[in-house]
C-alpha cells in the first residue's frame, strides 16, 4: 500500500474511532457536576490536552509498573494542574481537600509526602505551560496492549468561551 493510501486509511480510522473513545468520557461527565456541557473533541487550534498531560508526566512515567500506577500519577498530575490555575491559598485547600477525601485514614508521612509531589507538579506546570490555563475535568486511560491511551476533557481557553471558563448548552 502506498504512503499516501495509508495515511488516507489511518485518517479514516481515527474519524470513526474517535466518538467511540469519547462516549466513555461523555458517560463520565453525564454522571458528574459537568452535566450537558458540550464535549468537543479537540479544538483544531488547540493543542490536544492529551498530549499536554502526557508532556507534563513524561519524566515520572518511568516509575509506574502498573496501569492503576500510571492512573494514580495521573490523578495526581490532574490535581496539580487544575490547583496550579488557582490563588496559593485555593491551591492549598483544593489538595488538602481531596487528599482528605482520597486518603482519609492513610499516615500523616503519606500525605505530607503526596503534598510535597504535587507542589513539585505545580512548579513544573507553571514553569513548562504557564500560558495553559485550560483546567482538566476528566481523563480516561485504555490499554491497546503496546501501551495506554489518554484521553482529557479540559474547559477551553478563555477567548473561546467568552472568559467564563466553561461553556454551557445554548452559549
Amino acid at each position: 500500500m502506498s504512503p499516501a493510501k495509508s495515511q488516507k486509511k489511518n485518517r479514516r480510522r481515527k474519524q470513526v474511532q474517535t466518538p467511540k473513545r469519547l462516549e466513555g468520557l461523555r458517560r463520565k461527565l453525564d454522571q458528574g457536576p459537568f452535566r450537558g456541557y458540550k464535549l468537543i473533541a479537540g479544538p483544531t487550534d488547540e493543542a490536544k490536552m492529551s498530549d499536554v498531560l502526557a508532556d507534563f508526566v513524561a519524566p515520572y512515567v518511568v516509575a509506574t509498573h502498573s496501569e492503576d500506577a500510571y492512573h494514580k500519577l495521573l490523578t495526581l498530575a490532574v490535581l496539580a494542574w487544575n490547583a496550579a490555575l488557582l490563588t496559593e491559598d485555593q491551591q492549598q485547600q483544593m489538595i488538602d481537600d481531596v487528599l482528605i477525601q482520597g486518603l482519609g485514614a492513610a499516615p500523616e508521612s503519606l500525605k505530607m509526602e503526596l503534598r510535597e509531589f504535587v507542589g513539585a507538579l505545580i512548579v513544573r506546570k507553571k514553569a513548562l505551560f504557564p500560558d495553559n490555563q485550560r483546567a482538566i475535568i476528566e481523563f480516561e486511560i485504555q490499554n491497546s496492549g503496546k501501551g495506554y491511551h489518554l484521553s482529557v476533557v479540559s474547559t477551553l481557553p478563555a477567548p473561546h468561551i467568552g472568559g467564563s471558563g466553561k461553556e454551557r448548552p445554548g452559549s
